[in-house]
């Protein structure tokens, strides 16, 4: 095999494949970014309905004590 046509097959296909593996790369990044994102809003979420879950909770306390205050009088 001649050294000439070696190296011009790998230049033709050695950067399509190197694009792929940056590509890759690339994809595989944004898609752990994006992973990121979505935990800490997931936990942003759920400390919030926690808070309203407790708001709820003592609005129904306040009421009950209400309605009993009603009740006796």
């Amino acid at each position: 095999m001649d050294i000439k046509v070696l190296l011009d097959a790998v230049s033709v296909v050695g950067f399509p494949i190197v694009m792929c593996l940056i590509f890759i790369y690339y994809v595989k990044y944004l898609t752990d970014k994006n992973a990121e994102q979505i935990d800490k809003l997931n936990d942003q979420h759920r400390q919030e309905t926690s808070e309203l879950t407790k708001a709820v909770e003592n609005n129904t306390l306040a009421l009950t004590r209400l309605l009993d205050k009603l009740d006796k009088e």
